[in-house]
């Protein structure tokens, strides 16, 4: 009997958006890479984007990998790290080919600390890199090395998370969809906003660290650390979405994004029906506001960091409705904040029912991009983020489109795996 392709798309595309929704993400663990990200071997740099060669990478890239050999004592000094990378000594590969997430510039070394978001549902796990406190993006999100990010990185290992670790583990985790759904209602996209996310997260964690039996100057760092670094929360949206798209990965006739991210030289997506094969187009340019009027687009380096895997979970631009204030940002208004809502319903597989928003007049968030969708309609998916300098740090917020170039190739090779 023929198989009915369109049947088996619409079965396998149900499954793999229903994976997503009934996914329970939850806070369980924090532990060194090495311990927790599948694959990793011992002399491991992981990237954001696609997989992309170390001569080819963008100099803040390249910076990155001297920074995780440095920062991992592989090498005296930047000379000898460079070195290194020429040999083919150290791996280099993408950290959305394990089961993490590269932010910013996504270096990710094998001692680098985790946090641990289990889906309760699947038992698929995955685990994304904490915010650096005071300096921000540092090693991981800006790929920055000095003593002093590596000594704060050490201060975080030996003093800041082994409390929360041990809280978490009291708790028996943390679940993460209340947060997310509770942030949707009150103005976060959670992706450029997590204001309300941070907030329900420190108010379930500072009671439980104030019980605990903790030194009276670690207990003020650690409250400091949770209370005082910008979008604490954002690892765990992160995580939360990859946990899901493991999920959803290598469902067989789907057609769903399950991944994405950009390099600063080219932009990729995955596919769940299609494995880890990777379908790329040039980087684009995101469009917003610049912190400051002496930046322009000769500044800006295209598109870098996975972060956008939280738009694969009905996050960030899927969810621009939910935030007129980040929309606001990139001069919109409340009306073309929810029509960019609409929009991306149009390609997407289903609604979310966990992710009611007001402004939608409590009608729920799309999830589920379908490459065919996207190629009928003409429609690429928009996702939020940062402006990254061509030298490094942020100069702005804005939204990008991921480029349709994407989308045919993973529809031809859909076809010749497929067979229509």
């Amino acid at each position: 009997m023929a198989i009915d392709i369109k049947l088996e798309i619409e079965q396998a595309n149900a499954k793999a958006v229903n994976s997503v929704i009934e996914s329970d993400p939850t806070w369980i663990d924090i532990l060194p890479a090495s311990e927790i990200i599948e694959g990793m071997g011992p002399r491991t740099i992981l990237h954001s984007g696609p997989p992309i060669e170390y001569k080819n990478m963008v100099p803040l890239h390249q910076r990155g990998m001297v920074s995780g050999i440095l920062f991992e004592r592989w090498a005296k000094n930047e000379k000898e790290a460079i070195e290194m990378l020429g040999t083919g000594e150290i791996s280099i590969e993408s950290a959305l080919d394990h089961n993490t997430v590269g932010a910013g510039t996504g270096i990710i070394t094998p001692s680098i600390m985790m946090m641990v978001i289990k889906d309760r549902t699947s038992g698929k796990i995955a685990a994304t890199f904490p915010a650096e406190g005071a300096f921000q993006g540092g090693l991981c999100g800006w790929g920055l090395y000095s003593k002093e990010i590596a000594a704060n990185l050490e201060y975080m290992r030996t003093e800041l998370l082994p409390p929360l670790r041990k809280l978490v583990h009291k708790l028996g985790g943390i679940s993460i969809k209340p947060i997310l759904a509770e942030g949707f209602q009150m103005g976060d996209e959670n992706h450029t906003r997590q204001t309300v996310a941070d907030l329900l997260l420190i108010k379930k964690v500072l009671p439980e660290l104030i019980k605990m039996d903790l030194e009276s100057n670690i207990l003020k760092n650690v409250v400091n650390y949770i209370t005082e670094t910008p979008r604490f929360f954002h690892c765990f949206g992160q995580g939360a979405s990859m946990s899901a798209m493991l999920a959803a990965k290598h469902t067989e006739y789907s057609t769903m994004m399950v991944a994405c991210g950009g390099n600063g030289v080219e932009y990729g997506i995955k596919v769940a029906g299609l494995g880890d094969a990777w379908f790329t187009a040039p980087a684009p340019l995101m469009e917003g506001r610049y912190v400051s009027t002496k930046y322009t687009e000769a500044d800006q380096l295209p598109w870098i960091g996975d972060s956008c895997i939280v738009e694969c979970g009905g996050m960030g631009g899927m969810a621009a409705a939910a935030s007129p204030i980040v929309c606001n940002l990139r001069g919109m208004n409340l009306a073309e904040s929810i029509a960019q809502t609409q929009e991306m319903t149009t390609i997407c597989i289903a609604k979310n029912p966990n992710f009611a928003v007001p402004n939608l007049d409590f009608d729920f968030l799309p999830i589920g991009v379908d490459i065919r969708k996207v190629i009928k309609h003409g429609i690429m998916p928009i996702v939020h983020g940062g402006m990254f300098n061509q030298s490094g740090g942020l100069i702005g917020a804005g939204s990008a489109r991921i480029p349709l170039g994407c989308f045919e190739k993973a529809l031809r090779e859909f076809g010749k795996s497929y067979g229509k």
